[in-house]
């Protein structure tokens, strides 16, 4: 149900284009990695880099398509910073933000990165905010502890996906 929302809400907003298929792409790796990373707290490698693999050509003709090769530019960009940041973070957490959520953001990032630069840290922003609320919420009704792991994968996704569909 979830997914023919996003599906019909991505055909309203990108039509038959360049663009619809990998926003497509996106949301199906979101909807995909959210379940997987929920059930159980490991977010797949070939999941994220078929996304990364088939949605970053796919937007790359969608800007030479358009006559906005710049977003290209705009995504490559997103793509190095978000996984240089999120390799900073992974590590200073000490293994709370793992390899996936590093990859998983990298890739998202690309996607919105091709939205704008804008998209990208709201995005991110949003993921970080809706992860931080559920676990402080978690932690107020004693649910979980300083220690529970969270999957943090599917607030990466849904933080992205609210921008997209939804606009900044």
């Amino acid at each position: 149900m979830i997914s023919a929302a996003i599906a019909v809400r991505l055909l309203n907003q990108f039509s038959f284009s360049w663009e619809l298929f990998a926003f497509g792409l996106m949301s199906a790796m979101c909807v995909e990695q959210t379940l997987i990373d929920i059930t159980t707290h490991r977010l797949t490698r070939s999941v994220t880099m078929r996304a990364a693999f088939i949605g970053g050509p796919l937007l790359s003709i969608a800007a030479i398509a358009n006559n906005q090769p710049g977003k290209i530019g705009v995504m490559f960009v997103s793509f190095v910073v978000t996984l240089l940041t999120f390799m900073t973070l992974s590590l200073a957490s000490r293994r709370g933000i793992g390899a996936g959520d590093v990859r998983l953001a990298a890739v998202v990032a690309m996607f919105l990165g091709y939205l704008g630069a804008q998209y990208v840290f709201q995005g991110l922003a949003l993921g970080f905010m809706l992860g931080g609320a559920a676990a402080l919420l978690l932690l107020i009704i004693r649910k979980a502890s300083l220690k529970t792991r969270m999957a943090f994968g599917p607030y990466i996704c849904i933080g992205a996906m609210a921008v997209v569909l939804f606009g900044v």
